[in-house]
């Protein structure tokens, strides 16, 4: 830390108390080393934005995510428009788990690439977008829900590299971002510029998870879109909640098994169907695949078992099957039976 030029710190979790500092950081919040350390990093952030970064430490602390990316303002800021981009990830130190901060100066308007939207109400739960990258970082799995995210069809995601889409300002996060799901068992959150159909640039909320260990390794994702035309009272709420919902969502990425059943479906380039499912569609498939009863799947997902059977109902009709039996053949690309005499 000492021998950086970039801002860093390590944090005692889950109360974010510093442990060290090194010069860089200090002068990016206008204090002294000496002062910072001992002190806890919550004071030096915006009381609305404390509630999130505590969530997030103690997701560190317990194991639930590797790393985080959030965007932070100081309680007590020079400049009122001036936020951080943060970067957290947890590590050992002398057999301690703790955390390890990054902090860069955040622009939130780029006039080159066009402007940052706000950040959103949280949508409805499943109101997402899921996929896979392969091992050549390029999409081979997504929801159909890509459409209304970012006015793409899914046909035109199939194949794309990854890399392509990203703003070129958050290629160092996402670069990062994956470095980090690599290392760990977890998933890692962070926020992303993605292209839209309409040539310009969405902000969205990223969770990533790492499916092998390879370099560069295959990756799950899910996406959330922060909605435009928001009104600017109380983005950091919103923000809080945002985060709330990605910790969220990183936790079902690997606790109930999502990533493990993704891997199980074919890529859209075998059964081009399967990109007529909705995140919800393939949450629910997932988990039948997995060999849970409609009754559990219901209880994971927070809906009523009818809902669930909706939801079946639906993957039938876009899949072309007529049963459970069916389906399990269609996925697994096993011959058809031959009917009985």
């Amino acid at each position: 830390m000492g021998s950086s030029d970039l801002p860093l710190a390590a944090l005692e979790l889950p109360s974010g108390r510093f442990l060290a500092v090194n010069p860089p950081l200090a002068k990016a919040l206008g204090a002294d080393v000496d002062d910072l350390v001992g002190s806890y990093s919550m004071e030096w952030l915006h009381p609305d934005q404390r509630h999130a970064a505590q969530q997030c430490l103690q997701a560190l602390a317990d194991g639930g995510l590797t790393g985080y990316q959030a965007i932070r303002t100081q309680a007590d800021p020079a400049d009122p428009d001036e936020e951080f981009s943060v970067w957290v990830s947890a590590a050992e130190a002398d057999g301690a788990r703790v955390a390890l901060a990054s902090l860069v100066p955040h622009g939130g308007r780029d006039d080159q690439f066009g402007s940052h939207t706000s950040v959103p109400e949280v949508p409805a739960a499943g109101d997402l977008v899921l996929g896979t990258v392969d091992g050549s970082w390029r999409i081979d799995r997504i929801s159909q829900d890509v459409t209304s995210l970012l006015g793409l069809t899914v046909g035109q995601c199939v194949g794309a590299p990854v890399l392509g889409a990203i703003h070129p300002s958050d290629v160092p996060a996402f670069l990062a971002a994956v470095e980090h799901a690599r290392r760990g068992e977890r998933a890692v959150q962070l926020t992303l510029r993605l292209s839209a159909g309409s040539r310009s640039w969405t902000e969205v909320g990223a969770v990533l998870a790492a499916l092998s260990p390879g370099d560069p390794p295959s990756l799950a994702f899910a996406l959330i879109r922060a909605n435009p035309g928001q009104a600017a009272p109380g983005v950091s709420t919103r923000e809080t909640r945002l985060e709330a919902h990605l910790l969220r969502i990183a936790q079902e990425l690997r606790a109930a098994g999502l990533i493990a059943g993704l891997e199980q479906l074919p890529a859209l380039a075998e059964a081009p169907q399967l990109g007529e499912l909705t995140s919800r569609e393939l949450a629910v498939l997932t988990r039948l695949l997995d060999g849970q009863r409609i009754s559990g799947i219901a209880a994971d997902l927070f809906v009523s078992q009818s809902t669930v059977r909706n939801h079946l109902s639906s993957i039938y009709t876009k899949l072309g099957v007529h049963s459970q039996v069916d389906l399990i053949r269609v996925l697994r690309r096993e011959p058809a039976r031959p009917a009985d005499d």
